[in-house]
């Protein structure tokens, strides 16, 4: 039976100077992180998350290359790759080949983070001579370089997001920001832009800016929060700016609430974690999208996920599912402001349910360029984050790099997976204000 990798030590030791983390799926010495493909970052995954067991080969195959067949040289050429990333001496010596089978990895053992750090760092010798004092302090220098990637590689460094807000006359609380300067200064030079609808009052508005693209999640303030029913998230490019709210104002009154979106009949036993509804404009026109997401914890801060994303139907009678995504997500111990948690992305599939004729015939727009973008970049990276803005009971506010906003809606939902996410007295770490706050959880 193979030995499957623990959550709590999750660093495989593969030789005495190369590790590999099976959460991260990286591979790193002490020096610094080895650079993989996605297909030799898979197939080095699947060899050590099985050893010392053999792998097959159509397994690695299916792990390295998930969406296209390829030839069996590929997985070859991947093999030769990875034995020279590891400075595989002679062949076999790590990565063993198992005639006509697969192939088998030797690891000398698992470690959590805490004890990859210890193993790491060098003790210090009892007994240092002057002539050995300049040497001490340079072997400090490195020592401290050392142990600065250690963290880098054990814990996540939060991104730093420059934030403001502006509480308007009309009781609108408006939060501008943006991980990039320019963006950040852009927002502030055109803030009037957003506060010039005169019809814009009592709304909670969070508006971010990532080099052309604009995101908002909008919703309207209640005494104790926000009304759920109101909550809405867009993106759009920056051409769209100036046409934005008169769209908007056309728009917005004809979406039903997210807790009422319904899919096709068949998937509504299925109950998720959460659900979230996203708007995107594009040329004057606006696309929808819904998605399910569901999730499964493995470990006190680490979840499996999966989201399933809905397009409607000709009459927007029903949403139907249209693609589908998934991979493992990880709670930061810390979080910069202005978020409250910090969640780190490590996508591992996206598969399209539905081909363009079966589209086509259901009335199915076809994807914006936003959404394939959107979907480019779940395939693309190898690690996104995602950052908690604002909760309440059944509502949640994320920003995730790539996507921009979404709410999340938890009617009727398990509530179980996602108790570290809910529980807290904070709805969120900015001083938004509301007549009758309460308790977020």
């Amino acid at each position: 039976m193979s030995k499957k990798v623990k959550a709590s030590a999750h660093i495989a030791q593969i030789s005495d100077n190369f590790f590999f983390d099976c959460q991260k799926k990286t591979l790193f010495t002490t020096i610094g992180l080895i650079s993989l493909n996605r297909a030799e970052k898979e197939v080095l995954f699947q060899l050590v998350s099985q050893a010392p067991n053999m792998v097959s080969k159509e397994a690695l195959l299916a792990a390295g290359w998930a969406r296209k067949e390829v030839a069996e040289t590929s997985l070859f050429q991947t093999i030769r790759t990875l034995r020279i990333k590891l400075k595989e001496e002679d062949v076999g010596q790590i990565i063993e080949l198992v005639p006509r089978l697969g192939y088998q990895i030797k690891i000398q053992r698992l470690l959590t983070s805490d004890e990859y750090i210890a193993i790491s760092t060098p003790q210090k010798s009892k007994r240092i001579t002057r002539s050995k004092v300049r040497w001490a302090c340079v072997g400090a220098s490195v020592l401290a370089v050392c142990v600065a990637l250690i963290g880098f590689f054990a814990s996540d460094t939060p991104t730093e997001y420059k934030y403001k807000l502006i509480n308007d006359k009309n009781n609108n609380t408006i939060v501008f920001l943006s991980m990039k300067q320019d963006d950040f200064d852009y927002l502030l030079q055109a803030s009037d832009i957003f506060f010039t609808p005169t019809n814009l009052n009592n709304k909670l508005m969070f508006i971010h800016k990532l080099d052309d693209e604009f995101s908002i999640a909008i919703c309207d303030k209640t005494p104790n929060g926000c009304d759920i029913d109101t909550a809405q998230a867009i993106s759009f490019n920056h051409s769209e700016l100036s046409t934005l709210w008169d769209l908007l104002g056309n728009y917005l009154p004809k979406v039903p609430p997210l807790a009422a979106m319904n899919v096709l009949k068949d998937n509504t036993a299925i109950q998720s974690g959460v659900k979230s509804y996203n708007i995107f404009l594009e040329k004057g026109d606006f696309t929808t999208s819904l998605s399910h997401h569901f999730a499964n914890l493995v470990d006190e801060a680490t979840w499996l996920f999966t989201t399933i994303n809905y397009r409607p139907n000709a009459d927007h009678s029903e949403f139907i599912a249209a693609s589908f995504r998934g991979g493992r997500a990880i709670m930061s111990d810390h979080s910069k402001m202005p978020f409250l948690i910090t969640i780190n992305n490590y996508p591992e599939y996206f598969y399209w349910v539905l081909s363009p004729s079966d589209k086509k015939q259901l009335g199915i727009k076809p994807p914006t360029k936003q959404e394939i973008n959107t979907n480019d970049f779940n395939i693309k990276v190898d690690e996104y984050a995602s950052y908690l803005l604002y909760r309440q009971n059944q509502l949640q506010l994320w920003l995730s790099e790539g996507y921009g906003f979404h709410w999340f809606v938890k009617d009727e939902s398990d509530d179980n997976v996602f108790n570290k996410l809910i529980e807290g007295d904070q709805c969120s770490a900015l001083p938004i204000e509301f007549e009758n706050p309460t308790n977020c959880d």
